[in-house]
């Protein structure tokens, strides 16, 4: 065999001895010269000496490299102003490796993912090219048969992405065709999985900068109830043994109301806000009430309600008048906006972080895994509009429509208007049905399937078939989920968890004389953005 083989094969074994160990049957076929070109043959290369003595190839009459200088073309790819002002780079697929090769000269220290489904592929290049400098290459992740939906964290980092550059819009991605049409399927679902979070993002910095002056004042009147109440952090892994069940507001929740006392016997019962107000007319009382929207809006889902047995979880960028609902206590998460962090962060705070997700149901998904959840139910996540309904009979936003309806504006008008105001468009639920959803709703679906497939120690069901089918959520029939035994010692134990004390007036005080009055929230370099 030749040296260049045998150098990135030692190289190969060194920098990733695990994944070495999982190649050894297809490198061991490639034991002799008659093995290495078997392999050239089977990928369908016609390797060429280009015209100023680099080695090139075409792939089933494909050039992969420049067949004059393959050496200064990779040069002039990776010297593009957009790769230098980006932290990290993907390559879909790479050919023989030339752009690789001196993408690891140019940038030593940034994050380097090589994305390759076929393992044939790598070991193609290792018989032609020198590796060395990409194996010496410190942030290199060799992604080699990785599957679709687990792309994604490896550019994150399993990291909760916020508004900014950070993880796939910090990324540039080399995308060539001719690397990538012997896996073109492959390709494709994960440039959609890497668009849907690029969009997300895209969205979340605009949310951020239409409401950034809401939170800041919501934050700013609010600051004080981080001396009032409670973080999560005493829940972090503490219901490993009990299953979570999320309540949404769809339609699909009409069938599982007659049953919400039984479950909440075998489940801890997370409500999203919006379905609070039919669950207490049907005398259910949830475990814990989500609202993370700043808006008014939000507020009024609750307002005028009350759930003396219930934990609302909240931020302290929330409408004032949220710190005032009658409940059992009031629990702060991590804040998600600036004013929240910097106070936070001053005051050591460990709120406990539910992250991002564009909706109140994935803050509640999140919760029921920062608890350690091995199961998650979910009942009215419809993400769609079932039988053209728009919410369930009784919710706070139904009962709303009835309040702003008048003779010449019918409830009807407002059900159309939310059914066509986001790019309505058809999608499948669990029974194979058809369903009408939109863009908005397919955004918060992408979130799920990202997250889930990024949390394998986790299962999630849903109670309802009818909702929008969500790739990595099962259908669990009802009467399987009636069939749980009953938690009440193990519920009462997660829920009389010991949390840390909230912080000291004292300490929030010496912060806020820092700055005097308000100057601090017209001077903070961080809030400068929103004034």
């Amino acid at each position: 065999m030749n040296s260049i083989w045998n150098k990135n094969l030692e190289a190969f074994r060194s920098r990733f001895p695990a994944l070495f160990e999982m190649c050894k049957k297809e490198i061991s076929a490639i034991k002799d010269e008659e093995g290495s070109a078997a392999l050239i043959s089977s990928l369908k290369w016609e390797v060429l000496t280009a015209k100023n003595g680099d080695i090139s190839a075409r792939e089933g009459g494909t050039a992969l490299h420049s067949l004059y200088n393959p050496s200064r073309e990779a040069s002039n790819a990776v010297a593009q102003t957009a790769v230098a002002e980006k932290s990290s780079a993907l390559f879909y697929g790479f050919g023989l490796g030339w752009q690789v090769i001196e993408f690891c000269k140019k940038y030593p220290d940034k994050k380097l993912v090589l994305l390759e489904p076929d393992l044939l592929h790598l070991l193609g290049a290792f018989l032609l090219l020198d590796w060395s400098e990409v194996f010496a290459h410190e942030k290199l992740i060799l992604a080699v048969g990785c599957p679709q939906e687990s792309v994604l964290s490896l550019i994150e980092d399993s990291s909760r992405v916020n508004v900014g550059n950070t993880g796939v819009n910090d990324t540039f991605f080399f995308d060539l065709p001719a690397f990538t049409n012997h896996a073109a399927e492959y390709f494709n679902d994960v440039r959609t999985i890497i668009k849907r979070n690029q969009r997300k993002n895209e969205i979340n910095a605009a949310t951020l900068k239409k409401f950034g002056k809401l939170w800041v004042r919501n934050s700013r009147k609010n600051i004080d109830q981080l001396t009032r109440c409670q973080g999560l952090a005493g829940f972090k892994n503490a219901g490993k043994e009990v299953p979570f069940l999320i309540v949404g507001a769809g339609p699909s929740l009409e069938g599982i109301l007659p049953h919400l006392a039984e479950l909440k016997k075998r489940m801890v019962i997370i409500c999203v806000e919006t379905a609070l107000h039919t669950l207490l007319k049907n005398g259910i009382q949830p475990d814990f009430i989500m609202l993370m929207d700043p808006q008014f809006w939000a507020f009024r889902h609750i307002a005028g309600l009350s759930a003396p047995e219930s934990v609302l979880i909240t931020e302290v960028s929330a409408y004032p008048a949220v710190f005032r609902f009658p409940c059992k206590k009031i629990m702060l998460c991590k804040s998600q906006f600036p004013v929240g962090q910097y106070f936070e962060k001053k005051l050591s705070l460990d709120l406990g972080d539910l992250g991002t997700g564009g909706s109140v149901a994935s803050a509640a998904w999140n919760f029921a895994y920062f608890c350690g959840a091995k199961k998650i139910f979910t009942a009215g996540l419809d993400l769609s509009f079932p039988s053209k309904q728009t919410h369930i009979k009784g919710s706070s936003a139904e009962q709303t429509f009835h309040t702003l309806a008048r003779r010449t504006r019918t409830v009807e008008n407002f059900t159309a208007a939310t059914l066509f105001s986001a790019n309505a468009s058809p999608a499948e639920n669990y029974l194979g049905e058809r369903v009408t959803t939109d863009s908005r709703m397919k955004m918060f679906a992408w979130w799920f399937e990202a997250r889930l497939a990024n949390c394998p120690d986790t299962k999630t069901f849903t109670l309802c078939p009818q909702s929008m089918k969500i790739p990595g959520i099962e259908v669990c029939k009802l009467q399987d989920a009636l069939a749980l035994p009953e938690i009440t010692g193990q519920k009462e134990a997660f829920l009389a968890a010991k949390m840390p004390e909230p912080a000291s007036e004292h300490s929030l005080k010496a912060i806020k004389d820092t700055f005097p009055n308000s100057e601090f929230f017209e001077n903070a370099s961080f809030l400068r953005d929103y004034f």
